[in-house]
């Protein structure tokens, strides 16, 4: 994200012309909440609105002040995210420390939230006081996939604004006349991001990170045929693969920041640069671990529908909607060895190891009785 306009923010008209009548009203509620389907551009819009609260213009435009914005550097822009599973009451804590003081460069505080849902009830609690008596000029909007995430106590204190669902269609779209991609590699990318509109562009901008997707399915292709000595091995290098993701760093752009603070605000600020980098690394390697998990699963799933449609007897396999199909042969030869029941148990499994991956237990740990489980040598 530029913070360069709008128009960053695709499929999101109805909320993006909220959000702009209400700057031109100057009727800006202080407490916001963004709701919708994961990956639709909530957080980058929330990110958007900030810059334009604190631009001059009162838009997105890429000037200083909303580069600032772009890299997370400015002063009086407050990112609270998930340390962990969880958003803690320390961290609501010290963000009521620092919305204790006066903004340092603009007129205005903006708190963004990102998946409030997370908030454990200490926290929720505790950012409820803040909701209510928010210092003056300080805007808050909360990112969450749906109100029912939320304490009823604070979801009642904030504006709605709702986000919509996008389609394959939509997203292909997308890709072809924004990102100038091929069709063929556009429907691709649509097809396998599951209408995730923020995978399918993380996929599109770091091609890299979609190797994950593609090794889970080719785990998943192996995992019958396969010594459990081979597959432990691949899982170890995907496992090192995991640790070598890491977010851009932008460094340059944080020196000349420091370079023109005092000494004590610029070690503020590289320690927030800090705790931001490696909140990013983070998440970028959760994603990519949920992309090895979910590749695994989009090959059971179209196995499973192979299946039906042959019981169904009245329909051929080509007349399947598939999500792999440049993986058609594959398909077609482990659906004679794997049976609806067997693929509904490794779904099952995967569907376990995602939940055990949200709640943080270790990557490599996971990854071994993963393999067990689906090799079928769990008791």
């Amino acid at each position: 994200m530029e913070c360069i306009g709008w128009e960053e923010i695709y499929g999101q008209e109805k909320a993006v012309s909220f959000l702009v009548e209400t700057l031109a009203r100057v009727e800006v509620p202080h407490a916001l909440m963004f709701t919708g389907p994961r990956g639709v551009g909530k957080c980058s819009t929330a990110v958007l609105f900030a810059a334009a609260l604190f631009c001059p213009a009162g838009r997105p435009d890429a000037c200083p002040s909303c580069h600032k914005v772009a890299r997370g550097v400015h002063p009086d822009l407050h990112l609270v995210e998930a340390e962990g599973s969880q958003i803690l009451i320390s961290q609501i804590r010290d963000l009521e420390k620092d919305l204790s003081i006066k903004p340092k460069e603009s007129t205005r505080k903006v708190v963004i939230v990102d998946e409030a849902g997370t908030m454990n009830q200490e926290a929720a609690n505790a950012f409820l006081k803040t909701l209510e008596e928010p210092p003056p000029e300080t805007y808050i909007i909360l990112v969450v996939e749906s109100r029912e995430a939320l304490l009823p106590t604070v979801a009642s204190r904030c504006h709605e604004v709702r986000f919509s669902a996008l389609g394959k269609a939509d997203i292909e779209k997308f890709l072809v006349e924004r990102e100038g991609m091929q069709q063929a590699e556009a429907e691709k990318i649509a097809r396998l991001s599951g209408g995730i509109f923020g995978r399918a562009m993380m996929w599109a901008r770091n091609p890299e990170l979609a190797m994950h997707w593609t090794r889970g399915v080719e785990l998943a292709a192996s995992m019958r045929r396969s010594s459990l000595l081979y597959l432990l091995e691949k899982l170890e290098e995907e496992r090192q693969l995991l640790e070598d993701v890491t977010a851009s760093s932008g460094e340059e752009d944080l020196e000349i920041y420091i370079k023109a603070m005092d000494k004590r605000a610029g070690e503020q600020l590289r320690k927030r640069w800090e705790k931001r980098e490696k909140r990013e690394t983070l998440k970028l390697r959760h994603q990519a671990a949920l992309d090895l998990f979910d590749g695994m699963s989009s090959f059971y799933r179209d196995i499973m529908l192979l299946n039906l449609a042959e019981e169904q007897k009245g329909r051929a396999s080509g007349g399947v909607t598939l999500m792999n199909r440049e993986w058609m042969e594959e398909l077609e030869r482990e659906a004679l060895h794997l049976g609806s029941e067997e693929s509904m148990r490794r779904l099952e499994a995967l569907q376990k190891a995602r939940k055990a991956l949200e709640a943080n237990v270790d990557i490599g740990l996971l990854l071994d009785s993963l393999v067990l489980e689906l090799k079928g040598l769990t008791g």
